[in-house]
């Protein structure tokens, strides 16, 4: 195995070891000299921490009564030998080497081994189902791997398990629902697993958990209340999933001291916390609150808020005071994790604000600092802020040290002076060594978010493996924060799911192109758009709506599973929704329409607001559609409704308001102002969900539906019933039976109301809903009779149409010469 100082001479059952040269290395042989004739067998073979090079011997099983085997942190590389499966082992850590290949079908045959440990390898493959016969374990860890497929349902054999750690595997989910009968956890944790949307998994019978990590899981729905509830759990790390939902208003468990929730969707106020508590909440939708409420007036630094509030542009979080610039700026250089230093002549701030596991640090300068996460490998929190230059040789002042930060870490420089900005990225590597060490073995990989362009998974350059499985950031820059949590599929992944695009999969077609119907290798069925050559939107829509989607989640809007950018080939993977769209079920062929009672509808149109008012006024990001129609408002089996198709969704600025030359959207359904003008805000969407609220009342189309000929659309026709009090005209005869007029007057009415003329009569959408839900009056606005025919919500649509008529015509001419 390449070990030079060892002495294969010696008894080393009798003789005294000799120390190693190594000072944090360990090496130890444990005997048992009890058998007859004093007869000695070695049972514990430990050498850890010794780089050793090599691979292991299938010898060993010459030791038959071993029972430990302990080469962790070493070089070791090649495959773990089938051959110990002979052995009668307990305990096996084979941890951070660079082991590769499967793990053998043949360790099944341990059924003693109680502890199994390859965290830190390449190991790679399904993890082999005869591992089940290990109901002995009681550690189980695999760590930072490439293993392959799902988290077997097999880890419901080891019911004597205490410690289970598949942080960063390969392995994907969903996270099985037999982990619950594992009821003697203590310690577990599970992160980056690819999956589609899960639900939190059912913990509630493990009542002994100390260390719950489910970071990055793809975890959605409320964190359970069981989780608050009195128990031994020190540490909670639920960070980057997509929970929603309140937390309690106080969190006041004496064993609960660390807790993790950054870059979910968690709304509500802020809870009170037992002092002594380290707690991050950034990157959340949380209720802006006063400085002075008791929630925020929580004087102690190991509480992190950065932008955990609802409140788009809000850099200090929930709890911070209303902002205003004394002064502007056009540059930040930062010194990360060092002193203020002049180099090149320029001068880099100094990055002093010490450690901590959940920091917000703003500085005097109008830049600050997050930074969250702590390494805490073994249970030691190991919360070190900094790393020194492990180099012995002369460097530059901006490589001597750097700050630690395990999950993520921001920069934000305030009072920018609008411009373009050139943004340098300084990367050395000064921790891992470049040697053929244990040490050696690290590789930074993390995400680079600047502005609203993201770049994933940045690599800087450096070779190996990393030795923790969180990412070690030393220099990320952060102005938006958005967060993306969107799975990159392979073609190969897509032709299959599609059976290689079968028409006989296509389930529709829009301006994106054509989506089919789509059924992926763990059987979750999606919905696959496809960019069409012939398509009027192209790749900055394609870009815009996996930008705007991915960083968005609710009930009420489609789930973007991820992305393929292959060689011409764009590719959007969206949930599968049974129910097509609200405009097919209504007015589309009629073997396709669906039989919509009015509760049903009343649901729908509850939903689009819910959807629209998160968008606007609820998500981090506000958002402007810019399409609401009812051909893109989806059905799932249950007929909930989900808003989908963001490819001309536009942020929304709460200063000043977007005047557009490139209008976009539908005709009929955008607003008068940006229609003619160009004139944008979020208003345009709440005109666009009034038409579609008519055409949920009516099950007509807004543009295809004028009695008599004399009216432009739906909503013309609306609102002459409106002047003449025969609202109920407008009511769909396919209602059902359960329909009430009441109702259906508030729904009509909250629909007027929402296509106003005037957009700034028009009520907002969290308005909206109040109304809808009969908890807010409506505004009667009923325009006058003389200027009825003149009204700008008809004006484009009337152009439209003769220009439509005229263009028909002169086609007809040159047709007939």
């Amino acid at each position: 195995m390449g070990a030079q100082d060892w002495n294969f001479n010696a008894d080393h059952c009798g003789d005294i070891i000799p120390p190693i040269l190594q000072t944090d290395a360990e090496r130890n042989i444990s005997c048992n000299c009890k058998f007859a004739n004093d007869t000695c067998h070695i049972t514990g073979l430990v050498i850890k921490r010794y780089s050793l090079p090599g691979q292991l011997p299938p010898e060993l099983i010459q030791l038959p009564y071993l029972e430990t085997i302990d080469f962790a942190y070493n070089y070791l590389n090649g495959s773990i030998p089938s051959e110990w499966a002979s052995l009668k082992l307990k305990s096996m850590n084979l941890e951070l080497n660079q082991f590769s290949g499967t793990v053998p079908r043949e360790l099944g045959k341990l059924v003693k081994l109680e502890y199994l440990i390859l965290s830190s390898n390449k190991l790679s493959g399904n993890l082999p189902v005869e591992l089940a016969e290990l109901k002995n374990l009681t550690d189980f860890r695999i760590n930072d791997n490439n293993f392959n497929g799902s988290i077997p349902d097999i880890i419901q054999n080891w019911k004597q398990l205490k410690r289970l750690e598949m942080r960063a595997s390969g392995l994907e989910g969903p996270i099985p629902s037999s982990i619950s009968v594992l009821e003697k956890l203590t310690d577990l944790r599970i992160s980056d697993i690819h999956t589609t949307n899960q639900n939190f998994p059912d913990l509630s019978n493990i009542k002994g958990l100390v260390w719950l990590v489910l970071r990055s899981c793809n975890i959605s729905g409320e964190i359970p209340s069981y989780i608050w509830q009195p128990s031994p759990l020190q540490l909670l790390d639920l960070s980057f999933n997509k929970l929603h939902g309140k937390l309690p208003d106080a969190i006041t468990s004496e064993t609960l001291l660390l807790i993790f929730l950054s870059g979910n969707f968690l709304s509500g106020n802020i809870p009170f916390l037992r002092k002594g508590k380290i707690v991050d909440l950034s990157y959340n939708n949380f209720t802006r609150q006063s400085p002075e409420q008791p929630a925020c007036n929580q004087k102690y630094p190991s509480l992190n808020l950065f932008r955990s509030s609802s409140m788009g542009n809000d850099i200090g979080g929930a709890c911070a005071n209303n902002f205003s610039c004394d002064q502007y700026w056009h540059s930040l250089y930062i010194n990360c994790g060092g002193e203020k230093v002049n180099v090149n002549g320029k001068t880099y701030e100094g990055d002093v604000a010490g450690g901590g596991a959940a920091l917000f640090y703003p500085s005097n300068d109008d830049w600050g600092i997050s930074s969250t996460g702590d390494f805490m490998d073994d249970g030691d929190f190991q919360n070190n802020a900094y790393v020194e230059n492990s180099s012995s040789l002369n460097i530059d002042e901006l490589y001597r040290t750097a700050r630690l930060s395990p999950l993520s870490l921001t920069y934000y420089r305030q009072c920018l002076l609008n411009g373009n900005y050139t943004v340098s990225l300084h990367f050395a590597e000064i921790q891992f060594t470049n040697d053929s060490t244990y040490k050696s073995l690290g590789r930074r990989i993390f995400d680079i978010y600047i502005q609203v362009g993201t770049f994933v998974d940045f690599e800087p350059p450096s070779d190996g493996r990393k030795t923790k499985i969180a990412p070690i950031v030393v220099g990320v820059v952060d102005f938006e924060g958005l967060k993306s949590q969107t799975v990159s599929f392979t073609l190969k992944q897509i032709r299959a799911a599609t059976n290689n695009f079968d028409p006989a999969n296509k389930i529709g077609e829009g301006g994106f192109g054509p989506v089919y119907k789509g059924l992926l290798s763990d059987g979750t069925v999606v919905a696959v758009k496809q960019l069409s050559s012939k398509s009027s939107q192209g790749n900055r829509e394609f870009l815009n709506e996996i930008g705007m989607i991915s960083c968005l989640q609710h009930p009420n809007l489609v789930k973007l599973h991820g992305c393929c950018i292959e060689g011409n080939q764009l590719l959007l993977v969206y949930e599968y929704l049974e129910n097509n769209s609200l405009a097919r079920a209504l007015f589309g062929p009629e073997h396709c329409q669906i039989k919509l009672d009015w509760q049903t509808r009343q649901s729908i149109c509850v939903g689009i607001a819910r959807g629209l008012a998160f968008l606007h006024e609820e998500s981090r990001l506000k958002i402007v559609h810019r399409d609401i129609k009812a051909t893109n408002v989806l059905l799932d089996k249950h007929l909930n409704p989900k808003i989908s198709d963001f490819g001309l969704a536009k942020l929304d600025s709460e200063e000043k308001t977007h005047i557009s030359t490139r209008i976009a959207g539908t005709m009929g359904y955008m607003a008068p102002e940006y229609a003619l003008w160009g004139y944008l805000t979020h208003k345009a969407d709440v005109y666009s969900f009034g038409i579609v609220a008519l055409e949920l009342v009516s099950g007509k189309h807004n543009m295809n539906y004028g009695p008599e000929n004399k009216f432009a659309c739906l909503l013309d026709w609306a609102c002459y019933l409106q002047q003449n009090g025969n609202l109920m005209e407008l009511v769909d005869e396919k209602r059902g039976s359960d329909f009430k007029e009441v109702e259906a007057e508030r729904m009509i009415k909250t629909a007027l109301s929402c296509t106003n003329a005037s957009s700034s009569l028009r009520p907002t959408m969290s308005e909206v809903l109040c109304m809808l839900e009969g908890t807010r009056s409506i505004p009667d606005i009923i325009p006058e009779a003389s200027s009825y025919n003149e009204d700008l919500r008809f004006k484009a649509i009337r152009e439209h149409k003769i220009q439509t008529r005229s263009q028909s015509a002169r086609g007809k001419d040159y047709n007939s010469t």
